[in-house]
């Protein structure tokens, strides 16, 4: 199976004008399940039909198992594809899963071996002679993923595949489509807007914006240790705080909150940063405990050593089904955003005034942009 190498790769159109690619360098190992995220218009779309061949980069490389084919058509770079749209033709599911390999005048008998190894891989074997009108979006897609096995491709090119399924059927399938790719030992890659999807099934996740890779790694790490405060943002959401550093000791920087805010120490061993920068300190809203005034931290069977307390109101409260999410004012008047499960014991009120905790290891600790309001922007 081949690995996937682009090389300071660059697409720009309108003669120059327009960057959508932004010298990207990136590495695809053979059997990964990789997903693309961000905005609309960072590059993803661009990024992937650069890989598939069906534009050439302005500059820059592309590698398929250590071979050069910047140049090279997209039907010899054992890549099959698996759109949003189905294109499925009036004809049976085994003429529909077998049609590229009839086109491309391979035997008889290697189309019906294929053919029938792709349909029974997704569990269609058995309506091979149906003509697939009427079928549910789930069956189509089912379909279209066993033409793109049918073709003998070792890497799948997938753009918003689940997009038009139910977000029911979408969440089940999601866990199929892994499995096949797993099981047939392909190199998948698929553009999605669908974070929760990316993080439940991916191997890795790149994030990209305004036509730069921002970062790649494991849905687990992106999330825990977000490279920026755009990707920490664009990827769960994050609370920001602004602050300045107060004291060092060692990698421990002792963060003092604007306008008289708390005061937290975070840990970061990879960037450094001096005596009174101003910098930015974020959390989730799951890492955010929330207290009563009068909570016996000593009563309690859980262990609360070294969690960093700040008074705060409760200013909002909704539920959204699975979670319920509270707004909680500082005394600087900073908002937090406080996401606790649906269970949640305590029911505060708007106006209830609340102790909120955090544990310095969930919090993250970011130079301070030079347009922090860009870099909230999700766009």
């Amino acid at each position: 199976m081949p690995d996937i190498v682009l090389e300071k790769v660059r697409k720009t159109f309108d003669h120059g004008k327009v960057v959508a690619v932004s010298d990207v360098d990136l590495v695809i190992h053979e059997g990964d399940f990789v997903f693309l995220l961000g905005p609309s218009g960072c590059g993803k779309t661009t990024l992937l039909r650069t890989i598939s061949g069906l534009i050439q980069p302005t500059i820059g490389n592309v590698l398929i198992d250590g071979q050069d084919v910047t140049l090279a058509p997209p039907q010899t770079r054992g890549i099959a594809f698996v759109f949003q749209n189905f294109n499925i033709f009036p004809i049976s599911v085994f003429d529909n899963c077998t049609y590229a390999l009839n086109v491309q005048g391979f035997s008889r008998e290697y189309i019906i071996q294929q053919g029938e190894k792709a349909l029974r891989v997704v569990g269609l074997e058995e309506r091979g002679d149906e003509i697939p009108i009427g079928w549910g979006n789930g069956d189509l897609q089912r379909l279209g993923i066993a033409r793109a096995i049918c073709s003998g491709a070792k890497i799948l090119i997938m753009d918003e595949p689940l997009g038009s399924l139910d977000p029911k059927i979408g969440a089940e399938f999601r866990w199929e489509l892994r499995n096949i790719i797993k099981d047939q030992h392909l190199t998948a890659i698929q553009v999605t807007h669908n974070q929760e999807e990316a993080m439940a099934i991916g191997d890795n996740i790149i994030i990209m914006r305004d036509g730069k890779l921002l970062q790649q790694d494991t849905p687990e790490r992106l999330y825990k240790f977000p490279s920026s405060i755009f990707v920490g943002n664009f990827l769960g959401g994050l609370n920001i705080l602004e602050g300045y550093v107060s004291h060092i000791e060692g990698n421990n920087y002792s963060v003092k909150v604007r306008l008289g805010g708390p005061k937290y120490i975070v840990f970061s061993k990879n960037t450094q940063f001096r005596l009174d920068e101003n910098v930015v300190i974020a959390s989730r809203p799951e890492d955010i405990y929330l207290f009563s005034e009068d909570y016996d931290y000593k009563a309690s069977q859980a262990n609360w050593e070294g969690i960093f307390l700040a008074d705060a109101v409760i200013i909002e409260k909704y539920l959204t089904g699975k979670e319920r999410r509270f707004i909680v004012e500082l005394d600087n008047s900073d908002t937090l955003d406080v996401a606790k499960p649906e269970v949640f014991k305590y029911d505060f009120e708007i106006g209830d005034e609340v102790k909120v905790g955090i544990f310095g290891e969930d919090l993250r600790i970011f130079k301070y942009p030079k347009n922090l309001q860009k870099e909230m922007d999700l766009q």
